[in-house]
């Protein structure tokens, strides 16, 4: 597969969002004083069925790049919002970046620079975990930080030409989780390189979880899950199955965590406690057992799928 467009632009930023209008500007506004000029970029855009006002967000504001719309009337799930992006793509480099990945003033030159220095290459970036959506005076590292990922589309680049070879992205996957790790296996397979710039730097939104969120939460776990299942099921080796936890002793974990639900009543007594409002933000042990919850409905969802065969 090769792209339909020629290249207009150095680079194309690509962005897909759903229901985040607020952030999603601020990302946008992120890229205005970029130094890369912005006469050397645009941004490819794929609003995926929001309701939420993107739409007059986006044809509002005043920006100096140049701005691709792709409008969905209905949610059709990352990977195809994604290709849909691509699809519409002009430059020569695709930088890939979450809508709420706050962008620093040299994200754009950096991965530039290591696309210009390698030749098949995927450059991921920093992405650094902050709590409001707004760009610090300079980043401070968190453990979330850390990732082994070949292909993390918080703030990833590689060349159009080699994704379209790849053959773009997966469109069975349908719900959160695992697309691009799906993504990196065959770029691997083409014989795509990864190379880290620590300077091309973007600050990922992420606040404290709140009581209210677990919910959420959990339901997004198990969507997690059943795409791990569909990850597994597509590339089944060592690797994916270490990435996933769907191995006998990951397994064997979850089935003690299940015993008499002990976990579960452990952190849902703790979250449940007299007092605890919906909008209270959880840390500490009360930010432990939503982690420990999440964890119970992924693998949940998994023995599930498993069980059903």
């Amino acid at each position: 597969m090769t792209p339909d467009l020629p290249d207009k632009y150095d680079i194309t930023v690509q962005i897909c969002s759903h229901n985040r209008c607020q952030t999603l500007k601020k990302v946008m506004e992120s890229l205005i004083d970029q130094t890369f000029d912005p006469s050397r970029f645009e941004l490819v855009l794929v609003d995926d069925g929001s309701t939420d006002g993107t739409e007059a967000m986006v044809r509002s504001l005043e920006v100096p790049y140049h701005i691709t719309y792709c409008k969905h009337t209905r949610n059709q799930g990352l990977s195809t919002a994604r290709n849909t992006g691509l699809k519409a793509a002009q430059g020569k480099v695709i930088l890939i970046i979450d809508d709420d990945v706050i962008a620093d003033p040299h994200l754009l030159e950096e991965h530039w620079k290591t696309q210009q220095k390698y030749d098949k290459c995927v450059c991921n970036g920093w992405v650094n975990h902050v709590t409001k959506p707004e760009r610090p005076a300079a980043p401070k590292f968190t453990m979330a930080d850390i990732s082994t990922s070949f292909f993390w589309t918080s703030n990833v680049s590689l060349k159009r030409r080699d994704i379209f070879e790849a053959g773009l992205f997966d469109e069975d996957i349908k719900e959160y989780g695992w697309d691009d790790q799906e993504m990196g296996l065959r770029l691997m397979a083409i014989g795509v390189k990864k190379h880290n710039n620590y300077k091309a730097i973007g600050f990922h939104v992420k606040r404290s979880p709140r009581r209210g969120d677990l919910e959420r939460i959990c339901r997004q776990a198990e969507a997690k899950g059943r795409t791990a299942v569909q990850y597994v099921k597509k590339h089944d080796r060592w690797r994916t199955r270490l990435a996933t936890g769907i191995h006998i002793p990951r397994m064997a974990v979850y089935r003690f965590t299940k015993l008499a639900n002990w976990m579960e009543t452990l952190c849902l007594n703790r979250l449940n406690r007299p007092g605890l409002k919906a909008d209270d933000e959880l840390t500490g042990f009360d930010a432990w057992c939503v982690r420990q919850m999440s964890s119970l409905y992924y693998f949940g969802e998994i023995e599930r799928l498993y069980k059903q065969g």
